[in-house]
């Protein structure tokens, strides 16, 4: 397991979690190789930002399927949304599930429905 980064406070007060701050966010062997084998592009590309994306991400959200806590940035250069996926367990870790694009057009409608919300910076 290697620590990739930790829910801030901002994070947690937006999404309106109930874990402690600096819960770390850990990805594993079996995740990093499945983001490999299904997302080869997205690993290529940008799984070496991993923990920038965590720490800085343009939009968070929970999904309405598992309410895992999706981290969203925009890479503008390459007009691409990157959306990473992690999974908050019963017993409080936290692990990153995947990481993938997410269509502009997804995002868009994610962020207009609210699903998406824009990081308070305040």
């Amino acid at each position: 397991m290697k620590k990739v980064g930790e829910f801030t406070e901002k994070i947690i007060n937006q999404l309106q979690l109930n874990i402690p701050i600096g819960t770390p966010i850990l990805v594993g062997n079996s995740n990093e190789n499945h983001i490999k084998a299904r997302h080869l592009y997205e690993y290529e590309q940008y799984y070496d930002r991993l923990p920038d994306i965590i720490a800085h991400p343009d939009y968070i959200g929970l999904s309405p399927k598992d309410n895992s806590v999706q981290f969203v940035k925009n890479f503008i250069v390459n007009s691409e949304y990157i959306r990473v996926a992690v999974k908050v367990t019963h017993n409080g870790k936290s692990f990153v599930k995947t990481m993938h694009l997410l269509s502009t057009c997804n995002a868009e409608r994610y962020i207009q429905k609210g699903t998406l919300k824009k990081l308070d910076n305040k």
